[in-house]
């Protein structure tokens, strides 16, 4: 998809890209090979001009280039491109205010998930991001990041996408469990507990030794770590949806028919 986009160019909407689509531009190639656009001979050299960096970019897979150029709707174009080194996070901590330590997190691959418990083997989450190429998040950008980069002193500079805004601008409002009700899709743990439980069940954990109260805390930070893939799907699929001569090029990916434990490896 990021192929055929041209909104990350200075200088032109969405509403300009859209026009080159009718026009039977797709991709970048079809730019550079053609002429007499609908589009001023000044932008027409620009866009030509800026074309390389984007391909360089995105053979170097460096996410940021995309994510900084995009508007929040778009931002989810990268997602084809950069799955493989997709990290999708989510923690769990003591509160919410900024005297909030972390408990617990949850790391997915799309293959491969990871749990990180305080006073186990928290010290070790930095080293599960060698060779992530975009952290995923619901909120992160002033939730679990922020609290992250306080708890490891580490500056956590990878790309990253919060799916937050994303959801707000495809019209999904509120939190990660509310904006899954409205995509109608079902969790398979968890759908019981909040925020506050969490942190109740750690607490649980902590004065009284109560495993099975951990046990359910890490289901619930698992479960929310895995429905971010399930919520990205259905964003990009929304926005495929707005782009008709797209969907004639790459196939949507439908979530409703994905399964969050194949080939999964727990650790």
């Amino acid at each position: 998809m990021l192929t055929a986009t041209f909104s990350c160019f200075d200088g032109l909407s969405e509403s300009g890209e859209f026009r080159l689509w009718q026009q039977g531009v797709l991709s970048w190639s079809d730019f550079e090979s053609g002429e007499n656009f609908k589009l001023s001979p000044r932008k027409t050299e620009s866009i030509r001009q800026q074309i390389p960096g984007a391909r360089v970019a995105l053979e170097a897979g460096i996410a940021d280039w995309f994510l900084n150029r995009l508007n929040s709707r778009a931002k989810v174009r990268v997602y084809p491109h950069f799955r493989d080194g997709i990290r999708f996070l989510d923690i769990e901590t003591t509160g919410l205010g900024p005297a909030a330590e972390v408990t617990t997190i949850a790391i997915y691959s799309g293959k491969r998930l990871s749990v990180f418990v305080e006073g186990i083997n928290l010290h070790e989450f930095p080293k599960i991001l060698k060779g992530a190429e975009l952290l995923v998040t619901f909120n992160g950008q002033r939730f679990d990041l922020p609290i992250l980069r306080k708890r490891f002193k580490m500056g956590l500079g990878l790309p990253h996408l919060d799916l937050l805004p994303v959801a707000k601008a495809n019209g999904y409002h509120g939190g990660l469990k509310a904006c899954e009700k409205k995509m109608k899709l079902k969790r398979q743990v968890g759908d019981d507990l909040d925020g506050r439980e969490a942190v109740r069940l750690w607490k649980r954990y902590q004065n009284f030794n109560d495993l099975e109260a951990l046990r359910l805390l890490l289901a619930y930070n698992c479960q929310d770590a895995l429905s971010l893939e399930r919520i990205l799907m259905r964003l990009y699929n929304d926005e495929m949806c707005r782009h008709p001569l797209f969907m004639k090029m790459t196939p949507g990916i439908n979530p409703d028919v994905w399964e969050p434990f194949r080939s999964l490896t727990i650790e």
